[in-house]
């Protein structure tokens, strides 16, 4: 984008938070190991009548993954520890959209999932790559029952 603008979120690296909205919201809420923790402070802030901007011109570099990977093993399609970000996501929808919006979120999720593997399947790609969404849907399952439905981190 080109032009500064009002928007849902900014990623952390990008993020300048005035003290007055910190006063107001908090900081970040430390059950978001990684993931989400921005989304979620943004998510308050406008909650609470601030404006979340994206400026073009400000330089910032980031480089994907770093903190990641000093915690565990990054997925080579995201760079990111997928069971942090799946668990993060779930605490986002369930903290601020209740039990039906998390539930939404996990049948939307496996709806995708299930039509991702029927599209390998017709195509008849590698065992590995037709059921890597299966048991993907199942491992966001898994974690939403880690998580006591969505309320509490694994760590």
């Amino acid at each position: 984008h080109a032009s500064v603008r009002s928007c849902d979120w900014v990623p952390g690296c990008y993020a300048l938070i005035r003290k007055e909205v910190i006063d107001q919201v908090g900081l970040f809420d430390p059950r978001y190991f990684l993931y989400y923790e921005e989304v979620d402070h943004c998510f308050a802030a406008k909650r609470a009548g601030w404006d979340v901007v994206y400026f073009p011109d400000a330089p910032v570099v980031h480089i994907g993954g770093e903190s990641a990977k000093l915690e565990s093993a990054i997925s080579s399609k995201s760079r990111q520890i997928e069971s942090l970000q799946i668990e993060s996501e779930l605490l986002y929808f369930r903290k601020n959209h209740g039990l039906i919006g998390v539930f939404a979120h996990l049948l939307l999720n496996t709806l995708a999932d299930f039509i991702l593997f029927l599209k390998d399947f017709i195509k008849l790609r590698a065992p590995a790559t037709i059921f890597f969404n299966l048991k993907r849907a199942l491992f966001v399952w898994k974690m939403f029952f880690r998580t006591r439905l969505a309320t509490q981190p694994t760590r």
